[in-house]
């Protein structure tokens, strides 16, 4: 690994996104064919041209040779393969006798789960934070330890990359653990939950915008919640409301507490953690039945029967909305002004106010021989600095190196576009963790406790609602079942 390469984002990359096919500028063009995912060979070239003139060094010795790929439908077959195909461009000129067959597959991580079984396996396969640690221990031997090849590369930085995309993607087969180890796979990406807000609804309401500079508490937070929330018609319910999304990740975290005991292994015993999750669900219920003279500040469940939390914001049916990067495409489509903030935090842990989420990409320990020094070439390619800028030139994503993502040059490119706030995503990606999915091998502990139970802690009818403890007791029941 080449260190110290601390490759600040020249003008070049200014000028790349802001001629792109940024999704702040294509969301609304956006075609069943190509995902409205669109740069040109000229932009691509002034990328790679930047880095010849850094020195950078492609080389292959190999032979000829075809390579296949998986890769998930997540945001759609069409944007998916534009993106990837952006991408190739760049390798298809630094590798032109390495092709790749990309296989974008339905259901991805069920199917693939399968695929392991049967041996179909991919020479380089795509590999979620939210199934890595299921697939590292269930089956680890079928992905190469990528350690000898990083430390060997010239092209990539790995300790430039925001912290948490490189450790979630680590394996200690000794211990069992993940977020240690050995780099089992390449991050590609890294998204993070912000609070996108309504500027107009705001400035109507008369109410403050939240801040840029810092996460606000969320005393802070539940007063300007509360404010925004408004009974337009005078029938005594709310038409608008303050807040949709709320993040049970963050508020459990942020108040200093976790789902799970240290070990992993059970509900949780410390005080502590007993303290938080009472705080965090408190607050939840609190939000929808107690504040704002009990008319709440977030929607119920006839409301939410609309929509999910951003189709409420787009339909101005709520002030605010607590959603990830991923749906910054479809936000920037909305006919209102709107920008970005922290999502609104306890103080216990304010930093870890919601989860963040990730792809990479593994090479398969079963390979052909004469296949494997390509398919590193591309997974080396997909975590450069010039792949990563390819790719954040579609405006799918931004740079997993924090050098990039954060200078001047990159955050210039939002200076006249949406969200002027853009560095809020990097710094909220820097700082959330993972999601509790990397926490064993499968998420059912928490799926059948809390998220599903859940529904009786918001029940409509106040006397069938639980209360906060005997919902914890019964999500302790099940935690203890199912973990």
């Amino acid at each position: 690994m080449k260190k110290g390469w601390k490759l600040l984002c020249s003008a070049t990359l200014a000028t790349i996104m802001s001629v792109g096919a940024l999704a702040a500028g294509c969301a609304g063009n956006i075609d069943d064919d190509t995902g409205g995912i669109e740069v040109s060979q000229d932009q691509i070239d002034i990328i790679q041209a930047k880095y010849d003139a850094q020195g950078a060094v492609y080389e292959y010795t190999g032979d000829p040779v075809t390579l296949t790929m998986s890769h998930w439908d997540s945001d759609g077959a069409s944007k998916e393969r534009a993106v990837l195909d952006v991408l190739l461009q760049g390798f298809y000129k630094r590798y032109p006798t390495i092709n790749v067959s990309l296989d974008i597959i339905s259901d991805y991580e069920t199917t693939y789960s399968n695929n392991f079984a049967a041996g179909r396996v991919h020479d380089v396969f795509l590999v979620s934070d939210g199934v890595f640690t299921n697939w590292v221990k269930a089956s680890s031997q079928t992905m190469v330890n990528l350690d000898p090849y990083i430390a060997a590369s010239e092209l990539l930085d790995m300790d430039d990359m925001f912290d948490s995309v490189v450790t979630r993607y680590q394996y200690d087969a000794a211990t069992g653990l993940t977020g240690q180890g050995s780099q089992m796979t390449m991050p590609r990406d890294i998204s993070a939950h912000v609070m996108y807000y309504n500027k107009d609804m705001f400035e109507e309401a008369g109410v403050e915008l939240p801040p840029s500079d810092r996460i606000m508490t969320m005393d802070e937070a539940t007063e300007m919640w509360t404010q925004l929330t408004r009974d337009l018609d005078g029938d005594g319910t709310p038409d608008v409301y303050g807040v949709a999304g709320l993040n049970m990740e963050g508020l459990v975290w942020s108040a200093g507490g976790d789902f799970v005991n240290d070990e992993r292994t059970g509900f949780p015993t410390e005080q502590s953690d007993l303290d938080a999750l009472e705080k965090a669900y408190k607050y939840l219920q609190d939000a929808y039945y107690t504040f704002n003279d009990g008319k709440g500040i977030a929607p119920d469940a006839s409301m939410n029967m609309t929509g999910d939390a951003t189709t409420l914001f787009a339909q101005e049916m709520v002030a605010t909305v607590i959603a990830g990067s991923w749906e910054l495409a479809t936000i920037q489509g909305n006919s209102f002004d709107w920008d970005i903030a922290y999502v609104p935090a306890f103080e216990a842990a304010p930093t870890k106010n919601a989860w963040s989420g990730s792809v990479s990409y593994a090479i398969y320990s079963g390979i052909a021989p004469e296949k494997l020094e390509a398919a590193w070439k591309l997974v080396e390619y997909i975590g450069s600095p010039e792949g990563q800028e390819i790719l954040s030139a579609t405006g799918f994503q931004f740079p997993i190196y924090e050098s990039i993502a954060s200078s001047e040059e990159y955050l210039a490119t939002y200076e006249n576009s949406k969200p002027s706030n853009y560095e809020v995503f990097l710094k909220s990606a820097a700082e959330q963790p993972a999601g509790t999915w990397m926490y064993n091998q499968s998420n059912q502990w928490k799926e059948l406790s809390y998220d599903t139970l859940t529904a009786n802690l918001l029940d409509s009818d106040q006397g069938a609602r639980w209360t906060v403890s005997h919902f914890l007791d019964e999500c302790r029941k099940v935690v203890d079942q199912y973990i």
